[in-house]
């Protein structure tokens, strides 16, 4: 008796946890604007860095169709400069001429409205002090029909 309940709590354990794990995955295929994509690398320094882009249809009104982009940057430490710009077919979305680092580094997340055509998203970094570039891109297919 007192092997069988650790056994069961166990096995009990590994079923929850399987569910989590393939339910997130099976959620993520089932996105009405379908998966994202993703890039990442180090700066031309050796500062890593990701970059995800994605589409979402929680946009304003009256083109709710987005395309969003998350860049991250790990820093060594907080104050470092950096100038960082998304692009969306080439065409500029965001720039900030002076992102400073935290503790943890540098993170934007930004949305560009789209319209339904494949979207090639860039970012540009550079940072100041040393003038380490980092240059990122995803590629995201024409979004679904069910999205947006």
């Amino acid at each position: 008796m007192s092997v069988r309940v650790p056994a069961v709590v166990l096995l009990s354990g590994l079923m929850v946890a399987a569910g989590v794990v393939t339910g997130g995955a099976a959620q993520a295929m089932d996105r009405p604007c379908g998966r994202g994509g993703s890039d990442s690398g180090k700066g031309s320094l050796g500062t890593p860095w990701t970059l995800k882009s994605m589409y979402d249809d929680d946009g304003p009104a009256p083109n709710r169709l987005v395309a969003g982009e998350e860049f991250e940057i790990a820093t060594t430490g907080a104050g470092q400069h950096w100038s960082v710009t998304f692009a969306d077919n080439g065409t500029p979305f965001f720039t900030n001429d002076d992102d400073v680092s935290t503790a943890t580094g540098i993170r934007e997340v930004h949305p560009n409205p789209v319209t339904r055509i494949p979207n090639h998203m860039t970012v540009h970094a550079i940072r100041h002090e040393t003038g380490e570039v980092i240059d990122g891109a995803v590629d995201l297919p024409a979004p679904p029909p069910r999205c947006g």
